[in-house]
């Protein structure tokens, strides 16, 4: 046990100075040349995070098993690591960008119901998934004017927890850390923000277990919790990178919670529906969600 911490220091000591000079190359360097690295590196991936790419792989056939051949399959799990990198490679360039250079990154998309939205409801949880560049998509609504808070868990090491911070600070956008600041979620949903809340992962939180890709999986109720106290709609929204390295939001329609009296319920139907519409948009982006995380990990009791 005494050995064991100085070597888990020492191993996250070279993995911080390694992701430090990782992320000070990619900001030195331009976009595009950048991306064309961080591309090859995806592409060199698989060969090193072997039990990563295998995992890959196994999640892929359980969810598209009968519909894709497993060349497809094993083509789509490469695919994801590139993918992953590239997106990467955009995070870590935010604070690097100017704003009209984060704005011209994305397809120009309609904000006016997202508006709408906050000024009828006094705020709205954005529900949205580990697929695309993320981080990018949030920096792209701050910037664009939508008041943005995310709950976000905290990273292992706090250096690299204050780089992430700092990066989505410069955007613009309030974090929240799950589980350790409740009150600003309350503060920032009565206050007129959009809350968002990525629940594709199994996590150590609060949850059911709803359907997704035709097998139950943990998911964080938080989001329908949320909506049924503050009644406000949950909006659905996705990014996804297109060919030429642009980036593209999707918006859903609100998803509310029907009422029924029975609240248990109400916030389960909420979560799978959820669930659902997450569903849908990574069987539309398949390579761009992050498929060696093991979303079935936990098992209902009776498994």
């Amino acid at each position: 046990m005494g050995r064991g911490k100085p070597l888990k220091k020492l191993k996250n000591d070279l993995v911080y100075i390694a992701v430090r000079g990782v992320i000070g190359l990619f900001r030195f360097i331009p976009r595009k040349p950048s991306l064309r690295i961080g591309s090859a590196l995806g592409r060199f991936a698989p060969w090193v995070a072997r039990k990563e790419h295998r995992l890959a792989v196994e999640h892929l056939t359980l969810a598209f098993g009968g519909e894709k051949s497993p060349e497809e399959i094993k083509r789509l799990a490469r695919e994801t690591f590139r993918y992953l990198a590239m997106n990467f490679v955009d995070t870590v360039r935010i604070r690097a960008m100017k704003r009209e250079d984060v704005l011209a990154a994305f397809s120009p998309v309609d904000l006016g119901p997202v508006f709408a939205a906050l000024k009828e409801y006094g705020g709205a949880i954005m529900l949205t998934s580990h697929a695309g560049c993320w981080e990018m998509m949030g920096a792209y609504l701050s910037m664009s004017g939508i008041p943005l808070a995310a709950i976000a868990r905290r990273v292992y090491d706090s250096r690299l927890e204050k780089e992430l911070h700092r990066s989505r600070s410069f955007a613009g956008v309030q974090v929240i850390s799950r589980g350790h600041d409740t009150r600003d979620i309350v503060r920032c949903l009565k206050g007129g923000s959009l809350v968002a809340a990525l629940i594709d992962q199994d996590t150590k939180v609060k949850g059911k277990f709803v359907d997704f890709f035709g097998k139950p999986a943990h998911t964080a109720t938080s989001p329908a919790h949320l909506a049924l106290r503050f009644r406000v709609p949950v909006i659905p929204f996705f990014t996804w990178r297109d060919e030429s390295d642009k980036h593209h939001i999707h918006i859903g329609d609100p998803l509310f919670v029907h009422e029924t009296g029975d609240r248990d319920r109400d916030v389960a139907v909420l979560t799978a529906e959820c669930s659902r519409v997450i569903e849908d948009f990574i069987r539309k982006h398949p390579e761009q969600w992050v498929w060696f995380h093991r979303r079935w990990k936990t098992r209902p009791t009776e498994e």
